[in-house]
């Protein structure tokens, strides 16, 4: 059974990846290895296949996706020449639930009263450049472009790194908030580690249950950060994946009208 012991060291190491996704990955990695699956297009498909007579669509989609970024690490690690799972094939109905929709500027404000700055400013970054709960809290102050207004993120899911704008209102409130500060981690715990997410997770549930009377996500955010880019923003989809780091062939295109996008961008920090 070649491969596994890697996969899990991998993911015990993994620093991007938050413990409910490695201990998901982890899961998928013991259920494979227990059917006796090897990394090959047809006993992925073969597995599969049985797979999907006996889940619910959406636990099959899920493992699906998690065991194409463990593939994608393999092919990276050199272990295998290519991904064996771009061309297993999972037919599958998908029932697409509607997600609840949270306006993204009435979603700001009500962020802007929660009393720690810390945690404040924290998810008024998410809020306002779409960044994943991990990226945003792995966020160094050297990668903060405060002259050009962007923003490199180095902690991308999938290794991908990217570089997107930050509104220049946002860039002020993190200026003040770093009181000179010019390295580390800009959002960190007195101890001068990443700040717990956990307790940054239950801040923002406790402030949205206070506010609207029912629980926000971290995830939300970049949901409703994307939602509003779409039709506030009158951006197209491939700029919204590629801001947003998702894995497509349009992520490596251009932005186009990036002044447009910039006095978007701007507004919703004013």
């Amino acid at each position: 059974m070649i491969h596994y012991d890697y996969l899990e060291c991998y993911l015990l190491a993994h620093i991007t990846y938050s413990k409910q996704t490695i201990k998901a990955y982890r899961s998928d990695l013991r259920q494979i290895k227990k059917n006796c699956v090897e990394w090959s297009v047809k006993s992925l498909q073969t597995y599969f296949n049985q797979f999907v007579q006996k889940y619910k669509p959406t636990t099959a989609m899920r493992r699906y996706h998690a065991l194409m970024a463990l593939g994608n690490e393999l092919v990276r690690a050199k272990r295998l020449k290519e991904n064996p799972m771009k061309q297993v094939r999972l037919i599958v109905h998908q029932h697409v639930q509607q997600r609840e929709y949270h306006p993204l500027e009435e979603t700001i404000q009500m962020i802007r009263y929660i009393t720690d700055p810390t945690y404040r400013l924290f998810f008024e970054l998410i809020s306002q450049t779409g960044l994943r709960f991990m990226e945003a809290r792995l966020l160094s102050i050297e990668d903060i472009q405060f002259e050009k207004l962007a923003l490199f993120v180095r902690h991308g899911k999938g290794r991908r790194l990217r570089t997107i704008p930050l509104g220049e209102g946002l860039a002020s409130k993190i200026q003040a908030f770093l009181e000179g500060r010019t390295t580390g981690l800009v959002f960190r715990s007195v101890r001068g580690q990443a700040i717990n997410a956990q307790r940054a997770r239950d801040t923002l549930r406790a402030q949205s249950v206070a506010a609207r009377g029912r629980p926000l996500h971290p995830h939300d955010l970049r949901v409703s950060f994307a939602t509003y880019l779409y039709q506030t923003g009158n951006r197209k989809l491939h700029e919204i994946q590629r801001l947003l780091g998702h894995s497509s062939s349009w992520t490596t295109y251009i932005l186009e009208e990036e002044t447009k996008l910039q006095q978007v961008i701007d507004a919703l920090s004013a």
